[in-house]
């Protein structure tokens, strides 16, 4: 871990002083690339996360988290086809997980397709990549109801001020992916969830009205996803902040599983406001006592985020800072607050309700967060991130601590990108 650090840190040390050069072979563009001709290119990339987080009262949580570690090839082949491989380092120096793996054919704005292993199109905060987040950790819907990443193959473009994503995927996302036992027939197979469908529709609604300029840039969205799960203890399931600490725990499900999103960002200069709701249905067929159909399992998250770069900076996807540390200045600094709320029950709400995953109606749990950070952008490849989080949970018996229902922690962060 210290040697990938240090060599981290090294190669961003000696890129202020290097730079690109329209030439063949190997350059700097704010990371190591192969430029082999004009339409073929092999950039070197890596991800750096390294966390050290306090907690009141004290939770069975580490103090320091080797939170990320990924390295990547990204480029060009051809002008037609782009891609991206990028895979995680685990703490011990050994390759983990697959992340982004993928072939994009862009020769047409109006018609693209992306086939491989990347984001599912719901979800604007889990679209964001994990460094470019504007917290330490995404919302709660975004990081249990959104999907995340999967197999697949998505058509995608721009018609005018509409854009529009629609995939098809093996299976419903690794945030979707089965964590219990399932049941099946002696001598049948284990089933598995998907495959799935998932679309979403953006746009720069007002920027044809006669509104003022700084609203044209506003952007909404809507999307959907629909996947079938078999039967067993398959529902998604509610984690606390820190994701190792479940304050809902999974239900017995059947049936289709759709998911119905809802977003809106808007950067005018050096602020930032976002918003985004979501929602999770799971169908419970025949899973009562009595072999009788449950009313649906849902989730419902959402949250409302604003930023604001005191030094200056546009809230672009590719903020650099205006003076860079060491080269006169003292970086970007942004504050940021986000309040976000995720919330398990069943459909029906009439009646007497328990905690049994076959129960009807389900005793419902919330957790509902404030998030306050500062991030200081020291240049475009370093950043250090400090959050304080604040988790109020509904049920107090069902939280990190039994019988707590409300906890401080905070976070400080040092990211390495490149």
């Amino acid at each position: 871990m210290r040697k990938i650090l240090l060599t981290a840190l090294v190669l961003v040390a000696g890129a202020t002083s290097a730079a690109a050069q329209d030439k063949r072979g190997l350059v700097w563009d704010d990371r190591p690339k192969f430029v082999f001709g004009e339409d073929l290119t092999l950039e070197i990339r890596a991800k750096l996360q390294l966390d050290w987080r306090r907690f009141d009262p004290q939770i069975d949580e580490d103090t320091f988290d080797f939170r990320t570690a990924r390295v990547g090839l990204k480029g060009d082949l051809t002008r037609h086809f782009d891609y991206e491989v990028e895979r995680a380092i685990e703490q011990e120096g050994t390759f983990g997980e697959w992340k982004d793996v993928y072939l994009n054919w862009s020769t047409f704005d109006v018609v693209r397709v992306k086939a491989g292993r990347f984001k599912m199109p719901f979800g604007l905060e889990q679209n964001t990549g994990a460094t470019d987040v504007d917290f330490a950790y995404r919302s709660l819907a975004s990081s249990t109801i959104a999907p995340a990443r999967d197999r697949g193959v998505m058509v995608y473009g721009e018609l005018g001020p509409v854009g529009y994503e629609v995939g098809v995927f093996d299976d419903d996302g690794d945030n979707g992916e089965l964590k219990e036992p399932q049941f099946v027939e002696k001598g049948e197979d284990l089933k598995d969830v998907g495959p799935s469908i998932a679309a979403r529709l953006t746009g720069d609604l007002f920027r044809t009205l006669p509104v003022p300029d700084k609203l044209k840039s506003a952007n909404f969205g809507v999307a959907y996803t629909n996947a079938s799960v078999p039967e067993g203890l398959n529902s998604l399931r509610g984690q606390s902040v820190w994701g190792t600490e479940n304050f809902f725990e999974p239900v017995y499900v059947k049936g289709r599983r759709q998911r119905f999103g809802a977003q809106f960002d808007w950067t005018p200069g050096p602020t930032g406001l976002k918003a985004e709701w979501m929602q999770s249905r799971e169908q419970r067929i025949g899973q009562s006592n009595r072999n009788q159909d449950l009313s649906d399992f849902v989730g419902t998250g959402w949250y409302v985020s604003g930023t604001w770069f005191v030094t200056g900076e546009d809230k672009d996807d590719n903020v650099n800072p205006r003076n860079p540390i060491f080269q006169g200045g003292m970086g970007a600094i942004e504050l940021g607050a986000r309040y976000d709320q995720l919330e398990f029950s069943s459909a029906t709400k009439t009646g007497t309700a328990f905690t049994n995953p076959r129960a009807d109606p389900l005793l419902a749990n919330s957790d509902q967060v404030w998030t306050f950070g500062v991030n200081w952008l020291l240049n475009r490849w370093v950043r250090v991130i400090t959050n304080a989080i604040h988790e109020e949970f509904a049920d107090a018996a069902r939280s990190p601590e039994p019988g707590t229902a409300s906890f401080w922690s905070g976070l400080l962060r040092l990211q390495v990108v490149f």
